[in-house]
């Protein structure tokens, strides 16, 4: 069987996160060495270490590519002029892209699963994923109250209100394998949080 080539250094570095990820859901997080991810990528041990001196660090790396492949979720700078209801359903369709997708659930899956021999894992992905949601949102509403166009005691509190408002249900049921929502489902549920949003911390909003 041919070896796979490779055009660029992003490119091989794509590949070994994509392989990885496959043979993690295959194989789980333990079964899985770096040797083997190199036999089934191609290039070699030397190479890998050049982007990941560790499993731990590409599992990282994994849940990292995730924000950035899955969901263009916009900085609070760029929605500071925006409407408040308009910026908060952009966070909310956004976060809902990333924390809903096919990639996000594997994830979940994988870090669960693991949790007993690799609680590192679990941990890994809350900081990268909803942890970097929550301070993303938290940035947004600090700016947004500096405006005086809210008023929020606990940003921490509030972002989850707003964020597990939108995917919580949803992503519980993808995790359980029993159904996958509808764009219309994800819609109606942003609506819905949005407009408890501003009942609670903007009352004044018309």
């Amino acid at each position: 069987m041919s070896r796979p080539t490779f055009t660029s250094a992003a490119e091989r570095r794509a590949r070994y996160l994509e392989t990885a990820l496959a043979l993690f859901i295959e194989h789980g997080y333990n079964g899985v060495s770096m040797d083997t991810i190199v036999s089934a990528a191609g290039g070699s041990k030397a190479t890998i270490y050049r982007y990941f001196d560790s499993k731990e660090t590409l599992f990282s790396a994994i849940v990292d590519d995730l924000q950035t492949r899955m969901a263009a979720i916009p900085q609070p700078e760029d929605m500071a002029e925006l409407p408040l209801a308009d910026g908060l359903r952009q966070l909310g369709r956004a976060t809902a892209t990333a924390a809903l997708s096919d990639r996000a659930i594997v994830l979940l899956r994988l870090a669960s699963g693991e949790y007993n021999r690799f609680p590192e894992l679990a941990q890994t992905l809350f900081d990268l994923a909803p942890g970097r949601s929550y301070e993303r949102f938290g940035a947004y509403l600090q700016a947004k109250q500096a405006r005086g166009e809210v008023v929020v005691d606990d940003a921490q509190i509030a972002a989850e209100q707003f964020l597990a408002g939108i995917v919580g249900h949803l992503q519980l049921r993808m995790l359980l394998g029993v159904g996958n929502p509808t764009t219309a489902e994800i819609e109606r549920r942003v609506d819905a949080a949005v407009k408890m949003f501003l009942r609670t911390y903007a009352p004044n909003e018309p």
